[in-house]
């Protein structure tokens, strides 16, 4: 079975609630409905047609899941979702309609199995943080919306940077008085329209988290990606930046390793002042006050910081915390032939190197030194 994280939201989210798109309201009904309780929150977005974003109530539950997506999966299945409806598109160009919004702290890049979960998390052990990982209607939902299934460019007018920040605005609804500042990580693929988001959310600032792409992609080949369903849909050319009849003759090692380099080239050009860069190998639960301070310009207590600090000691991706984290870099080196690292390298290289190098990336003196 494919991952949740893997398919369409709007497939994952109509399985979960076969009715959603059936119960459509008008914008002013929908309107009425969100203002009515703050628990109501996107959780996909239909690409289909007009469009239709997919909304649920989920109370005052906290997003504490490794991904959104299994928050939702989790509340659908134990009857948790209090109410769920379905409404048009336009109804994210109403910026009142989020001034409840708790304030974005920070945003999160990442190439995928690179400590970005565990960041997220170690975050989100505070509650006067909200935590949106990977939040489910930017999986591909909106993108597919606003390019109109990858037929036209990602725009950056008035009306797709405001939708873009008002679905971001829309997740992070204040649903407990203590919550103070957000913290949002995107879906490996939306670093390639990370110029786009930093726009609709003017000085946030952000930090793209990268590591070996051998060892990534032995990661996903395992256990699949998005960017590996993706292939054959158009998506896959933008995040290549390859033609239909070059991706047609490419392996899965070869097509991700085309993925990850023009990741690391799209952060390379993003990176500077307010967009940090940071290597896996660099990321260590002694200098984690040190990241958050110098990627986003915060100070945390003593107690908080050993709190998010805990997060090291455990796997993120399990959500009980009772699984301890093991280092598994040499297995997955391993776990690929001499031929795909090659191939990888080739690939990658150039575009790894200019990250390991680049002044905005955080450890980059240190090592050199």
């Amino acid at each position: 079975m494919t991952a949740l994280f893997a398919l369409p939201d709007h497939e994952v989210v109509r399985g979960l609630l076969p009715d959603i798109a059936g119960r459509r309201l008008d914008r002013e009904a929908a309107r009425r409905r969100i203002l009515a309780s703050r628990g109501v929150v996107p959780a996909a977005i239909d690409p289909r047609g007009q469009g239709a974003v997919y909304w649920i109530d989920i109370g005052d539950h906290r997003f504490r899941h490794w991904q959104y997506v299994f928050t939702i999966d989790h509340l659908a299945r134990s009857g948790g979702v209090r109410d769920h409806f379905s409404s048009p598109v336009e109804l994210l160009d109403e910026d009142e309609l989020f001034e409840d919004a708790v304030p974005v702290a920070g945003l999160i890049f990442h190439v995928s199995r690179c400590g970005s979960t565990l960041v997220t998390k170690a975050l989100g052990r505070l509650d006067r943080h909200v935590m949106i990982s990977q939040g489910a209607p930017l999986q591909r939902g909106f993108w597919a919306h606003a390019t109109a299934g990858w037929t036209r460019p990602l725009g950056r007018d008035d009306m797709t940077l405001r939708r873009l920040r008002n679905l971001v605005r829309a997740m992070c609804r204040r649903r407990h008085p203590e919550e103070e500042r957000a913290f949002v990580k995107f879906i490996s693929w939306n670093t390639i329209h990370s110029g786009e988001i930093r726009a609709a959310l003017p000085g946030v600032p952000a930090i793209f988290l990268y590591r070996d792409p051998v060892e990534v992609i032995a990661s996903v080949r395992r256990d699949t990606t998005a960017v590996l369903e993706a292939r054959g849909t158009g998506l896959d050319r933008v995040l290549t930046g390859l033609d239909e009849a070059t991706l047609a003759d490419l392996d899965d090692v070869t097509y991700l390793a085309h993925c990850y380099r023009r990741y690391f080239e799209v952060a390379a050009a993003e990176a500077g002042e307010g967009f940090a860069l940071l290597n896996y190998r660099d990321l260590s639960a002694e200098r984690f006050g040190d990241v958050l301070r110098a990627a986003f310009g915060l100070d945390f207590a003593a107690e908080e910081l050993a709190e998010m600090r805990a997060q090291f000691a455990v796997h993120s991706k399990d959500d009980s915390g009772r699984r301890s984290f093991k280092d598994d870099r040499a297995a997955k080196q391993a776990a690929l032939n001499r031929d795909e690292k090659a191939v990888i390298r080739e690939i990658c290289g150039c575009a790894m190197a200019a990250l390991e190098e680049h002044p905005a990336n955080l450890y980059a003196r240190r090592r050199a030194a």
